[in-house]
């Protein structure tokens, strides 16, 4: 037996309420690596900040029937789509999140410098910039994977493709992605140790919902319950710095980072045709004993304007608590 539920959207909030949500969300716990690298250094530029936002992701369960189910005891699917957002919103909130890293960097007490020098450093080592707008594969957990399009902002350009501290997470486009990406590691460690300066590479997901799943080998049935939001997502999320000293510390969010808001409508668009086939394959399973399977499709249909609201009030968080993790650590 599977059963597939969702939330609709968050109801609205103040913008105090909002902010209040930012600021519990700069509280969430970091893993941070290397920390002491950064330990007297106040001189840093930015190399690469890339934003992949999720257009649509796919989340499974499945229920094994334990020993007498033989495996087979029900599969949950549920497919989610971001619609109503077009390249030009996504570059925008790009830019935006890029800003504001900019000014609490600043606000931090770091003199920030030209990007100019990184960027031949980067090009120097092989590293290309990608054409921004590109749909990528993410890998979020174990059954669920995403597609995500990908932006850097329109200061730095096309997206300087995603260092080897990334890689795993997001599927690099072909032997000129890997080869980026070897690149603005070695050119970010070389830069920092000639120019005393600290490269600060940051790369956020921005996730438009979220799903709890349940089901296991020994459980008779499966669900997945899908959530309309807004979320940093945890674990692949990251910033890496090109420390003066060679070292290359990492501040990843353990939690996901989120904030609520109106952001839109969250809906079943699952067709009546589709579902037809759904009850037509689970009379089947049933008669033969193997269990159900169903399939729900979902679509967040974003308000251009709350959403891009929203991702600036969450890349703001994000990039807050990371700020203040590189303060700690100084």
């Amino acid at each position: 037996m599977s059963i597939i539920t969702r939330r609709g959207a968050l109801a609205g909030l103040t913008a105090g309420a909002l902010v209040t949500l930012a600021s519990r969300a700069v509280a969430q716990p970091l893993k941070i690596d290397n920390a002491a690298a950064m330990g007297g250094v106040t001189n840093v530029v930015v190399g690469s900040f890339v934003v992949a936002f999720l257009t649509d992701r796919t989340d499974r369960a499945r229920a094994g029937g334990g020993l007498l189910g033989g495996g087979f005891g029900g599969r949950s699917t549920a497919r989610s789509a971001l619609e109503g957002v077009s390249d030009a919103e996504f570059q925008r909130a790009t830019d935006a999140a890029y800003t504001s890293l900019l000014e609490q960097l600043a606000a931090g007490g770091y003199q920030v410098g030209d990007r100019a020098p990184v960027e031949a450093a980067f090009r120097q080592a092989n590293a290309q910039p990608l054409e921004n707008g590109m749909e990528r594969d993410v890998i979020l957990a174990r059954d669920s994977r995403a597609k995500a399009k990908v932006f850097a902002p329109t200061q730095i350009g096309g997206a300087v493709w995603l260092a080897r501290e990334v890689l795993g997470q997001i599927s690099a486009p072909g032997f000129s992605g890997n080869r980026s990406a070897i690149g603005i590691s070695m050119g970010g460690t070389q830069f920092a140790r000639a120019a005393g300066q600290a490269v600060v590479n940051a790369f956020y997901i921005v996730d438009f919902a979220s799903a709890e799943t349940y089901g296991g080998w020994f459980r008779n049935s499966s669900a997945v319950n899908v959530q309309a939001g807004l979320a940093i997502v945890p674990e692949a999320s990251k910033v890496y710095v090109y420390a003066p000293n060679g070292r290359v510390p990492t501040y990843t969010p353990r939690e996901p980072i989120a904030v609520g808001g109106d952001f839109g409508t969250f809906g079943d668009t699952t067709t009546g045709g589709q579902r037809a086939a759904e009850l037509a394959t689970n009379v089947i399973g049933a008669l033969g004993g193997i269990g159900t399977n169903r399939t729900r499709r979902y679509a967040m249909q974003a308000d251009p304007v709350r959403w891009e609201a929203g991702v600036a009030e969450l890349t703001t968080a994000a990039s807050a608590r990371i700020v203040q993790a590189l303060r700690e650590g100084r």
